[in-house]
């Protein structure tokens, strides 16, 4: 090779050494939501509405309140989100009034929308994203889901950690007993319910020693008082949200006396909205029925540290 072609090579390499190659960073995102569907996002989120109260709890838990831009009527934690527009939902729901929010994704569940309802708002652009679960795995899966959807990854799965830290605290605290606990979810004036197999409160029982009194169902179901003064549970865990007067009013029902948890006041009004919204908050509501339940606050900062955002996640189970 002569010279010359040489020293044309050379100068060919030095300017492509120097040109800046931009390759633009691939920003989408592929999820299957909880109701099955696939939902394919070409740009990074910046907009949400959260319908339901779960999902507007995990979005703030990974540290994405400010890309709220519109709650469900019953979404009301933590109190800051309370300033933002409150949206009807279920029979309720107004595409019109989520559109005028420009949303680029919807969170809600499998009985907030009809089909055409969904159909309206991804005609217009707004990917609708349902979150469904009634136990803590599909919670984990729920902070999965959204924490991809919205880029945050590594703060979704420190959430899950510190939840599974707290269960597996608790629950090495606890020798398994046969006792047992009557959750109930709706109050006798509205006709009584109660959680079953394959709930996550059916689930806290037995992260704290406990079995559920009505085991033998599945899932949500109503029941008889017939059925609860028969089965004699040894507590009682109200989540009615009804209030001061709510353990009074179960110890003072008629034909309850006879009742072991009755007799002995073990009657627990627990925080009702962490026990029975899906979210981060179950944690907390697994610490305030052990407290109750054994009579000894837990010192939370012996529960183990969980894994920073900017940290290697552990694999979870």
């Amino acid at each position: 090779m002569s010279k010359k072609l040489v020293s044309l090579f050379l100068v060919v390499l030095m300017m492509l050494s120097m040109t800046t190659v931009v390759v633009a960073e691939d920003t989408s995102v592929t999820i299957t939501d909880m109701h099955g569907r696939e939902i394919v996002l070409t740009e990074p989120v910046t907009r949400v509405v959260a319908l339901t109260p779960a999902d507007c709890e995990i979005l703030c838990a990974i540290g994405c309140e400010d890309m709220l831009v519109g709650r469900g009527k019953y979404c009301d934690y933590p109190e800051t989100i309370l300033e933002l527009p409150a949206l009807a939902t279920g029979d309720n729901l107004n595409v019109e009034e989520i559109l005028a929010l420009e949303p680029q994704i919807v969170l809600m569940s499998d009985m907030n929308q009809t089909d055409e309802q969904v159909q309206q708002l991804e005609q217009n652009g707004v990917k609708v994203v349902v979150s469904e679960t009634t136990d803590i795995e599909g919670v984990y899966t729920a902070i999965r889901m959204i924490s991809t959807l919205v880029g945050k990854e590594a703060e979704g799965e420190a959430v899950i950690a510190k939840m599974q830290a707290t269960f597996e605290y608790i629950s090495g605290l606890c020798e398994k007993t046969d006792k047992t606990i009557y959750f109930e979810v709706m109050p006798l004036e509205w006709g009584l319910w109660t959680a079953g197999d394959k709930t996550f409160m059916h689930e806290l029982a037995h992260i704290c020693g406990m079995e559920n009194a009505f085991a033998d169902i599945v899932d949500w179901q109503a029941i008889s008082a017939e059925q609860v003064i028969e089965r004699d549970p040894d507590y009682i865990v109200l989540v009615t949200g009804m209030g001061e007067t709510a353990v009074d009013e179960v110890l003072g029902r008629e034909g309850w006396g006879d009742m072991k948890a009755i007799k002995a006041a073990t009657v627990y009004n627990a925080d009702s909205y962490a026990m029975t919204r899906p979210a981060p908050r179950l944690a907390d509501a697994a610490i305030g029925l052990y407290e109750f339940l054994y009579g000894v606050e837990i010192d939370e900062t012996a529960i183990p540290a969980a894994p920073t955002a900017t940290e290697e996640p552990t694999e979870t189970k």
